[in-house]
């Protein structure tokens, strides 16, 4: 790999994520700030009904939609297609899934009541929900990634500035919160659909058929594996709430909250990475590059979620209500969750960018199998705990089975030794601190420590790029 190509190839990565940084961890932490706030007026059942929807809604949308807003973003970068048939044969798809939920309403009410009783809102939640997938992929795909940051910002600001309007002003409880929400998804669409002069690649609407085909090639293949990854993240939670009701999924759907900073933080990378890998796929030191990138990837968030895992339940203590307080013995798993499924998704890019999305499945399956099969052994005896070690172990055997796939694509190269000994001690300190062990947190700053000296050599490696990346920055401006 040439250094000039090299450096040219590090140096966009660092500002896609640097704009997707803009556009999610400012905002998110600012989300993430106002838990305190949702603990404090919603009741832990609307916070399990205000989940349901949203969770519910990243169930069946890859579905209804045939999964085309994934297709949006990988033929809109393809320099050869038509921009306007893109966007005008996912916007389709798009409508059409709209149409079809409200043709399955009269099934609604033998599936679950607590949609039914919020059919308005989830509907209309779902169409933006969609609409904002489709134009923000669509702008990422041409090229305008600062106003896929920009959009993003405001998005969060948006939910923020309402959710205070309507849950302390107005004192509208989980009608409020839902209401936020849309009123979040409807205010960035516009945005993009404006300053993204999104409205000139409508015209004229045309459907390309042969086109649309290619993308539903690529997407139809997506719908078991996103299925199967929405079950990976989200069906511990419909099983909480057939095992033990309602209350207990807030519980622990506020649990996530925490190791939401994590994989806040990882899926700004994931993100800019996939565009990076789809840019650079086929290239000479292809292999090199995924190395690199994933060894700094793994040592950074490995210390990141030690951190998190250590300081959780002093976290919980600031953040949550006495109603939610139980909910950061789920935490130190879930952060293991957020790690194996955020290294899942970089690997993901590999196929995604050789378009051999069939292949993401029997992983995604794989994991979600075993979800669900210690979710039916553990939930009745643990509680949400174990839920949490559930998802955790489905998210690992997931990453194990893309460890081993994505060689046929690129080789990645890890140090298997170093790796099984950093992941063991990590989820053995995690088991410990949620279970209260006596010594937990003392066996906890061993394997911290150990954890580093480990990884130290990749940290100081990425360290010295981001510090190389940031010095040739501020020689540019002066």
């Amino acid at each position: 790999m040439a250094k000039n190509k090299q450096h040219s190839m590090y140096k966009t990565l660092a500002k896609d994520t640097g704009l997707f940084a803009i556009s999610n961890f400012g905002s998110k932490i600012l989300v993430f700030l106002l838990t305190p706030l949702y603990t404090s007026i919603l009741t832990t059942t609307e916070f399990g009904i205000a989940d349901l929807i949203n969770t519910t809604i990243h169930f069946i949308y890859p579905i209804f939609t045939l999964a085309i807003s994934d297709a949006t973003l990988r033929y809109a970068l393809d320099k050869t297609n038509s921009k306007s048939a893109v966007l005008n044969n996912s916007m389709l798809l798009t409508i059409a899934s709209t149409v079809l939920l409200l043709l399955c309403y009269p099934l609604i009410g033998f599936l679950d009541e607590t949609i039914k009783t919020y059919w308005a809102i989830f509907v209309v939640t779902y169409t933006l929900f969609n609409v904002h997938n489709c134009f923000s992929n669509f702008v990422k795909g041409i090229g305008k990634t600062t106003l896929f940051a920009i959009q993003g910002l405001v998005q969060t600001l948006a939910i923020i500035v309402f959710n205070i309007l309507l849950l302390v002003v107005f004192k509208m409880g989980v009608n409020g919160y839902l209401l936020s929400t849309i009123i979040g998804y409807g205010i960035p669409i516009l945005i993009m659909f404006f300053a993204g002069k999104i409205y000139l690649y409508w015209r004229p609407f045309k459907i390309d058929n042969e086109l649309l085909k290619d993308m539903l090639k690529y997407s139809i293949p997506m719908i078991p594996t996103l299925l199967a990854w929405a079950i990976n993240t989200s069906i511990d939670k419909y099983m909480i709430i057939g095992f033990k009701g309602l209350g207990e999924s807030g519980i622990y759907s506020v649990s996530h909250k925490i190791p939401t900073i994590l994989t806040t933080i990882l899926s700004i990378f994931t993100q800019a990475w996939q565009l990076s890998a789809i840019s650079n796929y086929g290239s000479k030191d292809e292999s090199e590059y995924y190395t690199k990138i994933y060894k700094g990837l793994d040592a950074v968030s490995l210390i990141a979620c030690m951190i998190i895992i250590g300081s959780s339940q002093w976290i919980s203590k600031f953040l949550f209500a006495d109603e939610f307080y139980l909910a950061w013995s789920c935490v130190p798993m879930l952060t293991i969750s957020a790690l194996f499924s955020s290294h899942a998704g970089f690997l993901s890019a590999a196929f995604r960018a050789s378009k051999k999305t069939t292949s993401l499945f029997v992983s995604v399956v794989a994991g979600a199998g075993i979800n669900i099969i210690l979710n039916l052994l553990l939930i009745n005896k643990l509680g949400v705990i174990g839920a949490a070690i559930g998802t955790a172990s489905g998210f690992l055997v997931l990453w194990l089975i893309r460890i081993v796939m994505v060689q046929k694509i690129v080789n990645v190269k890890i140090k298997i030794l170093t790796t099984v000994i950093s992941y063991i001690l990590m989820t053995v300190s995690a088991l410990l601190i949620s279970f209260e062990f006596k010594y937990s947190y003392a066996i906890f700053g061993i394997s911290a420590f150990v954890i580093i000296i480990l990884n130290f050599s990749q940290v100081k490696s990425v360290s010295s790029l981001v510090y190389g990346i940031l010095k040739n920055k501020i020689k540019k401006k002066t």
